[in-house]
């Protein structure tokens, strides 16, 4: 929910031009970009072309820069072109002037011959305290809080949401069989300017039970790298197969933990999580760091000694090493506003709000098609896609918002 004060609003035309890894990593840190707008996310995703985009002044001044991951239709030239949550701009000076920074942008991608372009604009638009969500779940359902009063209420995302309406740029949302990607909507603990015992009291009286039962268990929590990736995957295959998602491979882990702790600097770090009594690990989470955010990713529990409460255990620890970090803000991720109070996933965002997270919704994804045909025929693939691998899997393809 942290915005940057903005900057200043470069004076001429803006060009876009590719840039070192180093580079981009640097503009993620200096603006608060997201994680999936690094290197490391790309390496992550080796399945899709990554392209590092820096936006210069006409004074060769670096002001922003973006991660773009490109995939081709096959035996074609042409490409979809994806930034998912990004590119890190300084965004509410994009909002005062949305052509000088993204019509650039969509030129670059018409000369690289890509047929649509999305961008999962971060910008937050409004946000919501945690009660007022948990009353709605309360009352069957979640659509209705967003006509709530926000606590936030950002004018710089509704000048930036009419440009982009106007200029064709439509909303990608959950019900889009081409739309995997990143939510509108996440669950974050502000952490600036408040001490652990601020944020002991925002969590609910359960939490702060379940805190209290886990250290009386003797439950401690602790941190690995890479060596922790086989047990969180039994973890989380195990929490997969009881709330009927399916689970990633384990190497998808494995290169997600390595990725992001090979730049050596401590404001991009992955980190595996492990809560354990006795050294019996009873869950587990996948964290990444990136400047002032500190996320949580994946987790995994199991159904041993549920009792002593590790994953409040976990989550705890981890919010405080955020703190102690100089973090602002813990990233619980997101969430479908569609969940009914039946939904299996309504107990994880239950658990997420329970924290102490607010509602925050961005701007989201937006999607400018460059060809009609050409993206007729991508989303005819991706839907069958989608179709054969859920007719394959027979369950729901993700546990939370799939990253």
């Amino acid at each position: 929910m942290d915005q940057r004060s903005p900057a200043p609003i470069p004076t001429g035309p803006l060009a876009v031009r590719p840039i070192a890894g180093e580079q981009l990593d640097q503009m993620v840190l200096a603006v608060g970009g997201s994680f999936l707008q690094t290197p490391a996310w790309a390496r992550t995703k080796p399945d899709w072309r990554a392209t590092y985009l820096g936006w210069f002044t006409a004074d060769d001044r670096l002001v922003g820069a973006g991660l773009v991951l490109s995939r081709n239709l096959p035996r074609l030239r042409r490409s979809f072109a994806y930034l998912p949550e990004g590119p890190a701009l300084p965004w509410p000076s994009v909002a005062a002037d949305p052509a000088a920074w993204l019509d650039p942008l969509v030129a670059w991608a018409k000369a690289e011959k890509a047929f649509a372009l999305r961008l999962g604009f971060p910008l937050v638009s409004r946000a919501w305290e945690p009660e007022v969500v948990k009353k709605q779940i309360s009352g069957g359902g979640l659509m209705s809080f967003t006509s709530l009063p926000p606590t936030v209420d950002n004018p710089d995302a509704e000048v930036l949401q009419r440009w982009l309406d106007a200029g064709g740029w439509r909303p990608i949302g959950w019900g889009n069989t081409a739309a995997v990607g990143q939510p509108r909507y996440v669950c974050v603990v502000p952490l600036a300017g408040r001490a652990p015992d601020e944020l002991l009291k925002r969590m609910n009286q359960q939490w702060r039970r379940n805190i209290k039962k886990a250290d009386k268990a003797q439950v401690r929590v602790r941190t690995v790298g890479v060596q922790g990736v086989e047990t969180f995957h039994a973890l989380y295959a195990e929490t997969a197969q009881r709330d009927h998602f399916v689970p990633r491979a384990r190497p998808y882990f494995e290169q997600m933990v390595r990725a992001f702790s090979a730049s050596g600097d401590q404001r991009l770090t992955g980190t595996i999580y492990e809560a354990h009594v006795d050294g019996d690990v009873l869950a587990s989470a996948l964290m990444v760091r990136v400047g002032d955010m500190f996320s949580y990713l994946y987790g995994g529990s199991t159904s041993r000694n549920r009792e002593a409460r590790a994953s409040n255990a976990l989550q705890w620890q981890a919010i405080q090493d955020a703190l102690a970090a100089g973090c602002t803000a813990y990233d619980l991720r997101g969430f479908n506003t569609s969940l009914g109070a039946t939904s299996p996933l309504t107990g994880l965002l239950q658990f997420k709000l329970g924290a102490g997270a607010d509602v925050v919704e961005h701007v989201g994804e937006r999607e400018l098609v460059l060809s009609p045909l050409w993206h007729r025929a991508f989303e005819t693939a991706m839907a069958a896609r989608v179709a054969i691998n859920n007719r394959r899997s027979g369950a729901s393809a993700t546990s939370d918002a799939d990253v």
